[in-house]
């Protein structure tokens, strides 16, 4: 028999005691911190710890190869990145895509690129060389209004509930809010909304398309929801206002290439899409590349306990590049949906992180001028095994480089590999310095981590299994957990996605002088799934968790035991 959520699972417990009436949309890179010293932490490599390691997901299910086409950068769009600007260009360029499934994450504001009023268009284009080429969407969700639950309601055909969420900036109710608050009528506390998705409403999903030679395809002009609903057009206000996207389509047949662009006349657009730039990479933390894999990774794990297992968290191992043959840690926080050089101790699973590769031959021309031809090429790799480092940059930042061990000024390379400067490893401390002048930042959005556990209680009595997720972020989760024994579904998620508890609209910083101001850093937040084990039972739980857009990802996790 099934049993209620609340019996087996406890949902949206808050890992912060109290959010006050603010925090933050932006990376902390303030400030310059000290060179890396050793932590106090006493790490060791416990055998018995089970191993945080995620494995992507390289196949559908039926043998299809997949991919990843993620499409962020620039972010913030300026007037190089239009295809009827000056120098007309596409965002974001995918040539020669050979047949196998591509999931595609596309997400950018309309930033400086036009006037604040002026009419912005995103869009999406299907292309083929002279042997042409056949595709089909699979799945579609596109929003320009920040409701990213619908989008995701929309892409996966599932329902998205929103048990509770805040919006400090609307807080009226004096500077206690916080996420456990049930004041009535507080506007800065959302609870109980619901996503119905609209993919009914989508005309174009499952419908082979075939492109002869040289032919385009706009996805406003397949698509007719786009066009019906205007959802392709960028709010007028402000260079903050978003468009996010997620497909997935199958190339069938032949080689299609696959482009995103933002225009204000359409027939100049299209006019000039046989001489774009092929969207090249612009110098800023957020990026854009193809994985070769779905956005999908794995992790699995067992641990069995009884009547002498002590109560708290448990212990896990992780790998990452500070310490690749395993570290395990005390406390059990482990972090996902960041870079290993982000996290100050070695707390990052790593494997997790999507592996991009972007072509762009503007590349060439950002290597110093003493580096030989036979050294350069026309790959951006960004991933956690190299910098992020572009180039054209003054002396002092040079000079920063060099401290590091990087070649700079006529010797310079853009993005090569964090193990040939000088970095944090070991129980060493990862600075704020060495993440800001070197290391990618990586949150991958639009991936989704799941999570196969199997637990055995070989105890006498009973014992709760917990798995908490904190972050700051907005995440979508789903869960089920199964008798072992019996096959039996003991408590699920009912069919939806679940938004884990988060502050979604932060208050600004009164000191901040920037435009928009910028945000004040908020609490993390957590939800907790629970499981009730009987003794001599064994149970097999599954979880999935994805991060949206829209917010800072870094997720810290832990498995506990009462």
């Amino acid at each position: 028999m099934k049993n209620s959520l609340k019996k087996l699972i406890l949902c949206a417990s808050s890992s912060a005691a109290l959010a006050l009436c603010g925090c933050a949309a932006g990376i902390a890179q303030d400030g310059l911190s000290a060179a890396p010293s050793v932590t106090e932490t006493e790490y060791y490599l416990d055998p018995a710890a089970p191993v945080i390691e995620f494995v992507p997901e390289t196949e559908s299910a039926d043998g299809i190869p997949e991919y990843y086409l993620f499409d962020d950068n620039p972010e913030h769009l300026n007037a190089k990145f239009l295809a009827d600007g000056e120098t007309p260009s596409s965002i974001a360029h995918f040539e020669n895509l050979t047949p196998g499934i591509y999931t595609v994450f596309s997400y950018h504001h309309r930033g400086y690129s036009v006037d604040f009023q002026a009419d912005l268009y995103y869009d999406a284009v299907f292309s083929c060389g002279a042997a042409g080429g056949e595709f089909e969407i699979l799945n579609l969700g596109l929003d320009h209004d920040w409701n990213w639950n619908q989008a995701w309601a929309d892409y996966t055909r599932a329902g998205v509930s929103m048990p509770e969420y805040l919006r400090s900036f609307k807080c009226e109710c004096g500077a206690g809010i916080s996420a456990d608050s049930h004041a009535e009528g507080c506007p800065a506390v959302v609870k109980n909304e619901f996503r119905e998705p609209n993919t009914a409403e989508y005309n174009s999903l499952n419908k082979k398309k075939s492109l002869t030679g040289g032919e385009k395809v706009y996805l406003s002009e397949f698509e007719s929801y786009i066009g019906d609903n205007d959802v392709n057009h960028f709010r007028y206000g402000g260079w903050n206002e978003p468009m996010w996207m997620m497909m997935r389509f199958r190339v069938l047949s032949g080689t299609v290439n696959f482009d995103t662009l933002a225009y204000t006349d359409k027939s100049a657009a299209k006019e000039n899409f046989d001489t774009l730039l092929k969207g090249p990479f612009d110098n800023e933390s957020q990026y854009k590349g193809i994985a070769d894999n779905a956005p999908v990774v794995t992790a699995k794990l067992e641990y069995e306990f009884d009547d002498s297992t002590p109560e708290g968290s448990i212990k896990v191992t992780v790998k990452n590049s500070r310490n690749p043959d395993g570290i395990t840690l005390p406390d059990g926080v482990f972090a996902t949906n960041v870079n290993t050089w982000r996290e100050q101790e070695p707390i990052a699973a790593e494997s997790d992180l999507m592996r991009l590769r972007y072509a762009d031959d503007t590349k060439f021309g950002l290597y110093g001028g003493e580096v030989p031809d036979g050294w350069k090429n026309n790959v951006w790799l960004f991933d956690l095994f190299h910098t992020k480092h572009y180039g054209n940059y003054d002396d002092e930042w040079n000079e920063k480089l060099r401290s590091y061990g990087v070649p700079a000024a006529e010797k310079f390379q853009p993005n090569i590999e964090i193990k040939d400067i000088r970095h944090p490893s070991g129980n060493e401390i990862s600075d704020d310095e060495f993440y800001r002048y070197n290391a990618c930042n990586l949150g991958n959005f639009g991936v989704t981590e799941r999570y196969e556990i199997h637990i055995k209680n070989s105890g006498t009595g009973p014992r709760t299994f917990g798995f908490t997720m904190s972050s700051i972020a907005g995440q979508v989760y789903r869960y089920r957990v199964t008798d072992s024994g019996t096959g039996a579904v003991l408590a699920d998620d009912g069919g939806t996605y679940i938004m884990k508890k988060f502050d979604d609209d932060p208050m600004e910083d009164p000191l901040s002088t920037a435009e928009p101001k910028e945000r004040l850093k908020p609490a993390e937040y957590g939800d907790t799934l629970s499981v009730e084990a009987q003794p001599g039972a064994e149970y097999d739980i599954a979880i999935e968790v994805t991060t949206l857009t829209g917010c800072i990802a870094p997720m810290h996790n832990v498995m506990t035991l009462e």
